[in-house]
């Protein structure tokens, strides 16, 4: 493996684990009653928004990885 390659693959097991933690934070936001969690307020729609950006960086981690 080159260089690019490695970097590629850190990279892209970086941005997997980013997401699967944000989607960690939108399943328990989501079986909050709402108000604050952990300091952010995570009422109403905006508990979609980590769940949409951590499915779109695990994707597109994942997919790197894949593709070297």
């Amino acid at each position: 493996m080159n260089d690019s390659t490695k970097f590629k693959r850190t990279l892209g097991g970086l941005l997997t684990g980013i997401g699967l933690i944000l989607l960690l934070f939108a399943c328990a936001a989501f079986m909050a009653d709402g108000g604050k969690m952990m300091g952010f307020d995570v009422s109403g729609g905006k508990k979609i928004a980590p769940a949409v950006l951590g499915l779109i960086l695990m994707v597109s981690g994942i997919g790197m990885i894949n593709r070297t």
